[in-house]
């Protein structure tokens, strides 16, 4: 009886050392090479740089800012990257001078990262950005209206999906009126 109890607890911390080691394996998160994988979405002869779905982060999106890739993008997508409003922080603190196209979407960038795209001054022809289902607020939707001098060229605004009242909603179809097309169901 008493070999068979030892014999169990050996079977027993065995296996909760196993089930330790994967969860700590699985907290450790592999080393990602940015360029790398910037360099294999590239198309479109260096416009476009689909990460879409990559989860690169906020951290991914330190080391895009610092990448020469970024000089003659026309069309970024990070849509679904777990960015956060420090992720748009750093975004909006890059300079993107022929940027066209800013898929943010599926992202929790909040009013705080919707401010600080809002109020950067490093997407001067920007024409279509997409922000919807990104947590932002009356706040965050209300400084794009604020600062619309910032895009002279902006054509598409997608705010669909946030949490927006009907006063801002209506704050925005007037000030933002130029618009080709202004989303915010």
């Amino acid at each position: 009886m008493a070999s068979r109890l030892r014999f169990s607890y050996v079977w027993l911390s065995l296996a909760f050392v196993f089930f330790v080691a994967s969860f700590a394996q699985a907290a450790v998160k592999e080393e990602i090479d940015y360029q790398s994988l910037f360099d294999s979405q590239l198309k479109r002869n260096g416009k476009f740089l689909d990460l879409n779905g990559k989860k690169i982060g906020d951290e991914g999106v330190r080391f895009l800012i610092g990448s020469p890739v970024i000089a003659g993008l026309e069309k970024l997508d990070l849509r679904y990257n777990d960015l956060s409003a420090e992720g748009a922080r750093l975004l909006s603190s890059a300079q993107f001078p022929k940027l066209k196209k800013l898929i943010l979407r599926h992202n929790i960038l909040g009013d705080a990262g919707a401010l600080e795209v809002a109020a950067s001054s490093g997407f001067p022809v920007l024409e279509e950005l997409q922000l919807n289902w990104a947590e932002v607020r009356d706040e965050g939707a209300l400084a794009f209206a604020e600062n619309r001098d910032r895009f002279p060229r902006l054509k598409k605004l997608d705010l669909r999906g946030n949490f927006l009242s009907g006063d801002t909603k209506e704050t925005l179809k007037q000030k933002l009126s130029y618009l080709k097309s202004l989303e915010l169901y």
